[in-house]
Formats: C-alpha cells, structure tokens, sequence
C-alpha cells in the first residue's frame, strides 16, 4: 500500500467528524426563515424588548483552539435561528468537552502456509464545544 493511501486511512475520520452540528427547537411562533447574516448573537439578554422563538443547540469538534471551536458552534447557533425565523440568539451555555475518541485500523492476514499479515490503525482524539442559546425575535429599528 502507498504512503498516500495510508495517510488517507489516517486522515478520514478527519475529514468526516470535524464539523459542526445543530438543533432547534420551537417554543413559540415560528418565522419565516431569513439569512444567517440577519441574526445577532447577545452574550446576555438584551435591555429591550423581544419575542422568544425557540432554543437552539449547537456543537463543533472543528478547529484547534476553544475558541474556534466556540465560533463555529456559535455560527451554527445563528444557522439553526434562521431556520426559525429568529434574528437574535442569547447565549445561555458555552461547554468544553472532554475529547471524544475515534480510532480505525486495517489489517490483512494470509494463509497458514507462510502468509503475509500487515495493519495500520490511528486514533483521533477531538475535543468539542457545546453551545446553547434561546432563539428571539426583536424589531432592529428599535434598537438603533
């Protein structure tokens, strides 16, 4: 086997684990969707006045810092908000998780009669961020 297909075996669980995902949940009346461009993340409630929509979840094993992994779990919170209609999102929680494991191996054996027998195998360890927040519904000229 080449080197490349061996590097691709240890790169795939990579590749497909490292990503974000997310959830939402609607506790109100939902809103057509909107651009994610349109939603605002608040780290506290704001001071004026706004109509919750729902809860949204998100986590993110992608990126090499927390605080990487905080901003595309984030972004997904204001992807999952647009879904519903929210042009707001309160963070409520931000988590770091422990690392979550995912290991692949390979192995070939031969025959008895003085068989070839190879393996590879690779571990991945990523740690994840979790995010959740209440998805709102305010009117932007009223904060301006």
């Amino acid at each position: 086997m080449s080197a490349i297909k061996y590097l691709s075996v240890l790169a795939l669980p990579a590749l497909l684990f490292g990503c974000s995902s997310g959830s939402h949940v609607v506790t109100g009346q939902q809103l057509p969707e909107i651009e994610v461009e349109e939603v605002t993340v608040f780290e506290e409630a704001p001071a004026f006045d706004y109509t919750v929509i729902g809860t949204v979840k998100a986590s993110s094993d992608s990126g090499f810092t927390e605080d990487s992994r905080k901003a595309k779990a984030t972004e997904e919170l204001k992807e999952q908000a647009a879904k519903i209609g929210a042009n707001g999102v309160i963070l409520d929680e931000v988590t770091q998780l422990s690392f979550r494991r995912l290991g692949t191996g390979i192995g070939l054996s031969g025959s008895s009669n003085g068989g070839i027998g190879t393996s590879i195998g690779s571990s991945f360890s990523f740690p994840t961020t979790e995010a959740k927040g209440t998805a709102i519904s305010y009117d932007v000229l009223m904060t301006e």
